[in-house]
């Protein structure tokens, strides 16, 4: 009874050891059909990004359905998206529309600097 237990535990263990879980979430996926807000995010340097917070949570309030669906990339994953949105530096932040970047605001700038061209992308809906 003992070695069957044993067997039985050791099979447990070797199956679920074997596995290995497949991280989807490294993959980028965007909506065509809408206006999609990316945000490439550096969590080593939070501070730079307070404007781009404050602007984010100032235009949620005027464009929430916009910002429903926010993708946020972290600065570990961002290498492989720097030549498809042509992001020069972090912080970032733009607006995605059927493959075309059609806003882009990127660097150390104010909440106003990051408001004026994302809204009035927005306002075009």
């Amino acid at each position: 009874m003992k070695s069957l237990s044993f067997v039985f535990v050791a099979t447990f263990l070797f199956l679920t050891a074997s596995c290995n879980p497949v991280n989807s979430s490294d993959e980028l996926e965007l909506n065509e059909d809408i206006k999609q807000v990316v945000f490439f995010s550096d969590d080593e340097n939070y501070r730079q990004e307070a404007s781009y917070y404050d602007a984010i949570i100032e235009l949620k309030k005027e464009y929430p359905a916009a910002f429903d669906d926010i993708v946020v990339i972290p600065a570990a994953n961002a290498n492989k998206y720097y030549d498809l949105f042509k992001v020069k530096q972090f912080p970032a932040i733009l607006i995605v529309h059927q493959d075309e970047v059609i806003a882009n605001v990127n660097g150390s700038v104010t909440k106003d600097q990051i408001i004026e061209p994302l809204s009035a992308v927005l306002n075009n809906e």
